[in-house]
């Protein structure tokens, strides 16, 4: 269900619109982080991680989901990881993520990154090829802009 609420989330995200809102939604939708929350909402949120360091925290959600969370000074969320192996069924395609279509390399690979300067993060979404692939999906804060 969780997945299902993520996926829709991301479909909302980069639908055509102007509200502002809709598109900050990925980050406000995986499994309720986003870029800014506590190291405490992350905890609440995810539960305990299998592994904890002093910037950084390892879940893992499932036998084929997992998800590293990077803080910052303060400890709030910088950026976000989330990697499906294994049985990648349940990750989002690429056009949910980036917005957009993105064509598979001659290998099967793919590769596509999107900088929302003026929504404060980038996202990218990375398929390797192979017989094994996997899936890494990337959302990190952007500096903010010294206008």
């Amino acid at each position: 269900m969780r997945i299902l609420l993520f996926l829709l989330a991301l479909a909302f995200l980069f639908a055509p619109t102007s509200n502002a809102a809709v598109f900050d939604s990925l980050i406000n939708e995986y499994r309720g982080i986003f870029v800014g929350a506590t190291r405490d909402e992350v905890h609440q949120k995810l539960g305990d991680p299998k592994h904890e360091y002093a910037d950084e925290d390892n879940f893992e959600l499932s036998d084929s989901e997992s998800a590293r969370v990077f803080y910052d000074t303060d400890k709030k969320v910088k950026a976000i990881v989330v990697t499906y192996s294994g049985k990648i069924d349940s990750a989002p395609k690429p056009n949910v993520v980036v917005g957009q279509t993105v064509e598979a390399g001659p290998d099967g690979g793919i590769y596509k990154m999107v900088r929302a300067q003026d929504k404060g993060f980038w996202v990218s979404y990375v398929k390797s090829a192979g017989d094994s692939p996997s899936v890494i999906i990337t959302v990190q804060a952007l500096p903010k802009s010294q206008s």
